[in-house]
């Protein structure tokens, strides 16, 4: 009989734990940012403003790689983009689409109220050792688009000083697989 519960309890604990569909593996805080690199590898991205450093995550939390940001003079980093490995070319090196901004303060003090402070953007794809490959002066937005087989960059392009003026989508090419 001992026997008989003994079987029924392992094949309860099995059971449940094989159906078992979600489980809790604890919190990230917000001041992280959640990246899904091509190959379905999840990093946590987070930025040392002090430092200017971008530490990259694995999912267990443990240092992948450490970035010095090169950030245009008197700009501030708007926003990391895009975390990867072969997307903008083939080496085996991280690459990293962030955009950063520099807020212009008007020269006079004579501004009329509706008159926006213009800002000025910056977009820029570095690998990990801080070598840039892109720089687009006017943008802080893109998308990487798959179309018939082939892999595009479009980067959206402000032209003018305030987001109401002309707009341009800049179309590059990237590398197939590696």
């Amino acid at each position: 009989m001992k026997a008989q519960i003994l079987l029924a309890g392992i094949f309860l604990f099995i059971s449940v734990n094989v159906c078992a569909q979600l489980k809790y593996e604890g919190a990230v805080s917000s001041m992280y940012k959640t990246f899904q690199l091509d190959d379905g590898t999840i990093k946590y991205v987070k930025y040392n403003k002090k430092e200017q450093k971008v530490f990259v995550f694995n999912l267990d939390k443990t240092l992948w790689r450490e970035v010095n940001l090169p950030l245009p003079e008197g700009h501030q980093l708007d926003e990391i983009k895009h975390i990867s490995v072969h997307t903008f070319n083939k080496d085996d090196l991280m690459e990293m689409a962030y955009s950063c901004v520099k807020y212009k303060i008007p020269d006079s003090d004579d501004v009329r109220e509706d008159e926006r402070s213009p800002m000025e953007f910056t977009l820029n794809i570095i690998n990990e050792t801080g070598d840039s490959l892109l720089e687009v002066l006017g943008s802080h937005d893109m998308k990487i688009v798959h179309s018939n087989g082939q892999k595009n960059l479009l980067v959206f392009k402000l032209i003018g000083k305030h987001f109401d003026e002309n707009r341009e989508t800049l179309v590059y090419s990237l590398p197939s697989g590696k």
